[in-house]
């Protein structure tokens, strides 16, 4: 019993059990005459003929058109009915398409045999009686259609086996398994492909939350560390601006640390770029950064902390999740669920009732300069964005940082000149030149942390190390320089944490499954090694 009759429906069955119609069957024969007589046989058994007088012409033919059979003369000039047959059969194309050898009476019948013996399906004299060519002809068609059905149902099966394969990998879409021709099957073999969607449905969506999941706390790790370092480095310009304020000459001493820092890396490592290797968009990308990222944000910090209290300057920052992802939302580069405008709006509460009841008392006259320090979120908010949309996925992270930072070096260097605010060697020899380094180490950890941060969670999520900065430089405030927190600001900082759970790391894309139809064939038998089937 042969597979199709054991899964296919009854009517299915009966279907096939019928004499075949409508078939498409090559005439091939050198005689005009012969090729004649048989076009106007095959289509009074209502079957579509083409006749050639070649073999060439028939295996161009075949190349572009598809048969149900073939009837083939083996006496033939240029390519006789041998060749035609070697090379039907072996291609895999074509292996399975029946073939009737045409014989002349007085032919030997050794060749009918050996045609056999390369693969033809039967043979029929020159001279035939209709009902002789209607029996071998419908028997040819059969057995073809049946090899069709079985072929694609073994072929069906191979997707359900390389689908159920790809369930084990943990990374697939139940959408892109390729299963739902086999699914809208009516036998047994549909309703398996139908339980086992619906099983890696449930499976897909199990492993996808659970890989958001750790990703999530993955990603708040990290935004933890990063907003940890970042929120040293305010505490730690204010310390620096009380020994004396250059808030540019500071930006290239640390620039230049991170630089020799990362570049030294990626030469051990092996892993600095070819400057010749990087594109125009590289270089376009490198200059922005460098110019926002120090010429603008590092020496604004340093600059407004140097006029405020440390802890309000930290606490200033933490509105640039905000501008984020209000910028990020413009652009439609992040969802903006509800969920996410809760968060985020807790955070901002939070942070305005600092700003209005929690102040130090020294802020009585420093609300110019808070009015300057409201530039800081969005101008950071304007990097997150840059780096998220803009940075080469070509560039190690590292390599990319400390190129970045030879640049803003260059760049700080005639900003300096013109307001003479270089750094003057004496003083960093001393107390302030251990404050440099510290800064230096947090700051520039801190934003490779943060770049690596940013490639893998998005602008809105990455932008939420400003409330774990905020924390920190508020913990480092009052141990570094005294600072003393109003209890006000202690109850509105537990907004800011609820906020920041709130906002989670964008969707990651699924990686595509494998396409099911491509190299099927290590998992098809040969069907002209299987049992004919029964009748």
């Amino acid at each position: 019993m042969s597979v199709v009759s054991e899964t296919q429906p009854p009517e299915a069955r009966a279907a096939e059990a019928r004499p075949p119609e409508g078939a498409r069957v090559l005439i091939v024969d050198d005689s005009g005459t012969v090729r004649l007589k048989l076009s106007k046989a095959i289509q009074s058994l209502g079957h579509e003929t083409t006749a050639v007088a070649s073999g060439k012409l028939a295996l161009e033919q075949v190349a572009q058109n598809p048969f149900d059979l073939v009837l083939l003369d083996i006496v033939m000039p240029e390519m006789d009915g041998f060749e035609v047959l070697k090379a039907l059969k072996s291609s895999r194309a074509t292996r399975d398409l029946p073939v009737i050898v045409i014989s002349a009476l007085d032919e030997e019948m050794s060749s009918v045999i050996s045609a056999i013996e390369l693969g033809a399906e039967d043979f029929l004299p020159k001279d035939f009686e209709l009902a002789l060519l209607k029996a071998r002809v419908a028997t040819c068609i059969e057995k073809k259609r049946l090899r069709d059905v079985e072929t694609e149902y073994l072929r069906q099966v191979a997707k359900l086996t390389r689908a159920a394969a790809s369930l084990e990998t943990g990374r697939f879409n139940p959408s892109k398994l390729g299963i739902r021709d086999v699914a809208s099957r009516r036998d047994g073999l549909g309703k398996l492909a139908t339980v086992f969607a619906t099983m890696a449905q449930k499976v897909y969506e199990r492993e996808r939350k659970m890989r958001q999941n750790i990703r999530t706390f993955r990603g708040a790790l990290l935004l933890l560390a990063c907003g940890g370092l970042w929120g040293i480095v305010v505490p730690l310009s204010k310390m620096a601006s009380l020994v004396e304020a250059h808030p540019v000459g500071l930006a290239i001493l640390i620039d230049t640390i991170g630089a020799v820092f990362c570049i030294g890396i990626c030469l051990k490592r092996r892993t600095m770029p070819s400057l010749k290797d990087l594109t125009w968009a590289d270089y376009k990308f490198i200059l922005g950064f460098a110019f926002i990222s120090s010429v603008i944000n590092q020496v604004l910090v340093y600059w407004v902390a140097s006029k405020l209290p440390a802890s309000i300057v930290s606490i200033v920052i933490v509105l640039e999740g905000f501008a984020v992802f209000l910028f990020a939302a413009l652009m439609r580069t992040e969802a903006p669920n509800v969920k996410r405008f809760l968060g985020l709006g807790l955070g901002l509460a939070g942070i305005f009732i600092i700003l209005l009841y929690g102040e130090p008392g020294q802020m009585a006259t420093g609300w110019v300069w808070l009015v300057i320090a409201l530039v800081i979120p969005v101008t950071y908010a304007v990097e997150d964005i840059y780096l998220s949309e803009s940075k080469p996925a070509n560039i190690n992270n590292v390599a990319l940082f400390g190129i970045t930072l030879v640049v803003s070096v260059f760049m700080l260097i005639p900003l300096a000149a013109f307001y003479q605010d270089f750094m003057p060697f004496d003083l960093v020899a001393g107390r302030l030149g251990v404050i440099v380094l510290l800064m230096a180490a947090a700051g520039n950890l801190a934003m490779l942390l943060f770049i690596q941060l940013i490639s893998s969670t998005g602008a809105v999520f990455a932008s939420q190390n400003a409330y774990a900065g905020t924390a920190a430089g508020i913990g480092w405030s009052m141990l570094l320089l005294g600072e003393a927190i109003p209890v006000v600001t202690w109850a509105s900082l537990a907004l800011v944490i609820i906020g920041l759970l709130m906002v989670e790391p964008k969707q990651e894309a699924e990686e595509e499954p494998p396409l099911l139809d491509d190299s099927l064939e290590e998992f098809v038998p040969r069907l002209d090694l299987l049992p004919l089937p029964s009748k």
